[in-house]
Order: C-alpha cells, then structure tokens, then sequence
C-alpha cells in the first residue's frame, strides 16, 4: 500500500514539473517560437494537411462514386425503349 501511494505522489509531482515547465517537457513543436517565425508556420500548415487529407480524400471518393452512379443511369435511360415501342 505504501509503494502505491509513493507511486502517486510521484506521478503527481512529475506531471506538475511537467505542466509548470513546458520547455522543459518539450510539451509541442512549437513551444518557445514566435508566430513570424517559418517553423511555426510549416508547423501549422502541416497540421492543416493532415487533418483535412481524411476529408478531401472521402470527397473525391464520393465524388467520384456519384458520378458513375449518375452516368449507369444515364445510360439505362439511353437504352431501354419507350414503353409501347415495338421494334
């Protein structure tokens, strides 16, 4: 019971050190820059990429997907006489 305790009190004091000090836990990659600098601002324009490549990817799929769904009913229109044409 001891061990557990101390445990606690360890992981307690170790996340307070952590979150009083980001620098010193490199909490993100950009910590500690300054808004004009280029790091930061690929930083930034990466994460953009990455979390709207999910979106753009099922659009395109969608997209796509609807379109040889509206040109198969296209051509079943095309194709089937009129009803009452006997040819």
């Amino acid at each position: 019971m001891k061990s557990l305790k101390l445990k606690a009190t360890a992981m307690t004091v170790g996340t307070a050190i952590v979150t009083a000090l980001p620098r010193l836990a490199h909490a993100c990659a950009t910590c500690g820059l300054s808004d004009g600098d280029p790091t930061f601002q690929a930083y930034k324009t990466s994460a953009l990429f990455l979390v709207a490549s999910p979106y753009v990817s099922f659009a395109a799929i969608g997209g796509v997907t609807y379109l040889f769904y509206r040109r198969a009913q296209r051509n079943d229109r095309n194709s089937t006489p009129p009803p009452g044409d006997k040819h």
